[in-house]
């Protein structure tokens, strides 16, 4: 039965064509993605010595008790080590898309910084393929969603469209 309808939305035009980031940005991209996510461990990995700090009500780790002080210690050195991760990573983007001419032109915006160009630069892949500015709005997730129901109107955040590019801009 779904592929009897799917066969038939797919006939009349009604299924649209999916994008597919192209395959020498692909690799980029998901390097970005994952310095994101390692900044959000080194955040977490912070987070947690001052968590550990604020349960005994003190400002240095030498007041702690030993086996917290080894817990501290273990974020601390966690935190290091991805900071590090983070700067590696840095280090080849930079070599790959500080030299592109879009990336470039990003970096004139006033408010747009290097990690905010790369992000937009391998997120959009190319202005061209949407169709209209409020199409692109969309996927960025920059308008809220609307849910029409009773003659009420319900707004809403949406989870479609690029969650990189929302944070982004």
């Amino acid at each position: 039965m779904d592929a009897l309808t799917l066969a038939q939305l797919l006939r009349v035009g009604m299924i649209p064509e999916a994008h597919k980031i192209s395959d020498e940005l692909r690799d980029v991209r998901d390097t970005l993605r994952t310095r994101l996510h390692l900044v959000e461990k080194h955040t977490s990995a912070i987070n947690s010595v001052h968590r550990v700090l604020e349960k005994f009500n003190v400002t240095d780790v030498e007041q702690l008790p030993e086996l917290f002080r080894l817990q501290t210690d273990m974020h601390t050195e966690r935190a290091g080590l991805i900071t590090r991760q983070i700067k590696t990573i840095d280090q080849t983007l930079n070599g790959r898309l500080l030299d592109s001419e879009d990336v470039q032109r990003l970096l004139w915006i006033p408010g747009i910084g290097r990690l905010n160009a790369f992000t937009i630069y391998l997120e959009v892949d190319g202005m061209d393929r949407f169709e209209s500015v409020k199409n692109f709005h969309s996927y960025c997730r920059l308008v809220p969603g609307a849910s029409n129901s009773g003659g009420k109107t319900r707004h809403s955040s949406s989870k479609a469209g690029n969650r990189d590019l929302k944070m982004a801009f």
